[in-house]
């Protein structure tokens, strides 16, 4: 008993140190004068295309989560919906009349489009990566950790909320935020990310 215990407050502790990502700064939050969101609608969540089937469902699960936590009254999504949307002509976001076809044809309130603008891949420089072999190799090399440099796994997003009647633009957040060094999103990340979206909205209304 004693003995599990212990195994489990060590694997607590290793996954408490693990490295995790972390919001880096905020590079844009525009909300419209007089915004007010009536959460008891349905809202619509796009997510980006442009990434792996491993990122894309990070992403989904924590942004439909994020928003599901704000109290809308249903929270889509464009992979579960497809087909109404597919019925209802809408393919394009970038288009105004589409973003306007969510409140006329399935009485979608809300749009939050979420883009990831530019990513920047964790890497070892190339001395890093000679030193890292030599020291898998030959258990006798001496370690530079402190001299290793390495880059940040980067990536800026950003989330736009629109209220569909009309297509208008209620607010815009862009955010840059460090994620996992194994190149994939981190979820607590961008949990965090939609969270203070959220806090810039409230913060705005007067």
């Amino acid at each position: 008993m004693i003995s599990r215990i212990l195994v489990l407050i060590l694997f607590l502790a290793v996954v408490s140190c693990s490295p995790r990502g972390h919001i880096i700064r905020i590079n844009k939050s525009e909300i419209a004068p007089y915004t007010h969101l009536d959460l008891n609608q349905r809202i619509l969540v796009n997510i980006p295309q442009n990434i792996s089937q491993k990122d894309y469902y990070i992403l989904m699960e924590s942004a439909l989560l994020s928003v599901q936590q704000r109290g809308f009254l249903e929270v889509w999504d464009t992979d579960e919906y497809e087909l109404e949307l597919r019925a209802a002509e809408i393919a394009d976001f970038s288009l105004g009349r589409n973003i306007q076809r969510l409140y006329d044809n399935l009485g979608v309130n809300y749009f939050l489009d979420i883009v990831i603008i530019s990513r920047k891949p964790f890497r070892y420089s190339s001395l890093s990566s000679q030193l890292e072999y030599r020291e898998q190799m030959n258990p006798n090399f001496p370690n530079f950790g402190g001299l290793v440099s390495e880059t940040d796994h980067r990536v800026i997003t950003q989330y736009t909320l629109y209220q569909t009647d009309g297509a208008i633009k209620m607010a815009e957040f862009e955010v840059e935020s460090s994620h996992l060094k194994n190149n994939t999103l981190d979820a607590r990340v961008i949990r965090r990310e939609i969270q203070e979206f959220f806090n810039q909205i409230y913060l705005a209304v007067p």
